[in-house]
């Protein structure tokens, strides 16, 4: 019971203005706010270190190909489109670009040796009707290479392509002009099979048909490059297009620094309490004010928002190169 008192005592003096500590809360002592100002900052700088560290490990790029599918069916579903399936052939398929442009050192839809990026779905057993690729380099957090592919136009193409019904993404950590980096490959695709059913389901069947095919633009155009890919003829019955279960094939998750929205909310509840035990500091005693202590309050709760609003991710992820 004691010790309960003790602490009540303790909790009344740390953070209440009362007449016991002279309407001066002892939070609000200097060496007080500078230990909070110093383990904040510190708590910063190990979230920003760890972003900075953590794509060289084994696992970020299951977590990062997770959320590249996650944000890409997020951007198709807010504009009214279905959802892309994890095709196992496409994630092979880009598991092989990947390493090729690793291996060879080169980041472009074509190699050095002349493939082209259809070479890939076809060499992992994808027979398509459709496909589309999308390259990323250099890059930190998945939100960052979803949003510079959504503000080109052609890989925004790619992404709300309704024609596509399947997606594999692959991220391959390696050294390209001397210098250690991370690339995605994004493919989508559509198969013959699926094209089947779709003309299966008219009263009549074209002997040819053209589909559209939305690539990147590797000439840097304004305007998404269209390739028309002939299907003469219906592949044989019986070919087995293997699916997974979306995203959560890639369950493990980078829960411990989520893009540091956990240490926004810690700081946002330091302002928060700072701010309410300085109201009332202010607010209880009117008559009794103490002007150098609130400033010192104010300049306090001016750098933590500063500390705060540092967008570390933003910085890691400013040399963003996509094709």
């Amino acid at each position: 019971m004691t010790h309960m008192i003790n602490i009540g005592k303790w909790f009344s003096r740390m953070f209440i203005p009362t007449q016991k500590n002279l309407w001066k809360p002892q939070i609000f002592r200097p060496k007080n706010l500078f230990k909070m100002a110093v383990v904040l900052l510190i708590f910063k700088f190990i979230a920003f270190s760890w972003l900075a560290y953590f794509p060289r490990t084994s696992n970020f790029a299951i977590v990062t190909g997770a959320e590249l599918i996650e944000l890409t069916n997020q951007e198709r579903v807010a504009q009214g489109l279905e959802p892309l399936v994890v095709n196992a052939k496409l994630v092979d398929a880009a598991t092989k670009k990947a390493t090729d442009m690793i291996n060879q050192g080169y980041f472009s839809h074509t190699s050095p040796s002349g493939l082209s990026p259809w070479y890939w779905f076809t060499k992992a057993g994808y027979k398509y009707s459709a496909a589309g690729e999308n390259l990323a380099r250099g890059f930190k957090e998945s939100e960052y290479v979803n949003q510079a592919w959504m503000n080109s136009p052609t890989h925004r193409a790619n992404i709300l392509n309704g024609n596509y019904k399947d997606i594999g993404v692959a991220v391959v950590t390696g050294i390209i002009d001397g210098k250690e980096t991370t690339i995605a490959v994004q493919l989508f695709g559509k198969t013959t099979i699926q094209q089947i059913a779709v003309n299966t389901t008219n009263t009549t069947t074209p002997a040819k048909t053209a589909v559209p095919v939305l690539t990147p633009d590797i000439n840097k155009t304004e305007t998404p490059a269209v390739v028309n890919v002939p299907v003469s003829k219906p592949i044989v019955k019986g070919e087995e297009v293997e699916l997974l279960k979306g995203p959560e094939v890639f369950e493990q998750r980078n829960i411990l620094f989520d893009s540091n929205s956990w240490m926004n909310t810690v700081f946002m509840v330091v302002l928060g309490v700072v701010s309410l035990i300085l109201m009332l500091s202010f607010f209880i005693n009117i008559k009794i004010q103490y002007p150098k202590m609130i400033l010192m309050v104010l300049v306090f709760i001016i750098l933590i928002a500063a500390i705060a609003l540092f967008n570390g991710g933003a910085l890691l992820n400013s040399g963003i190169s996509i094709v």
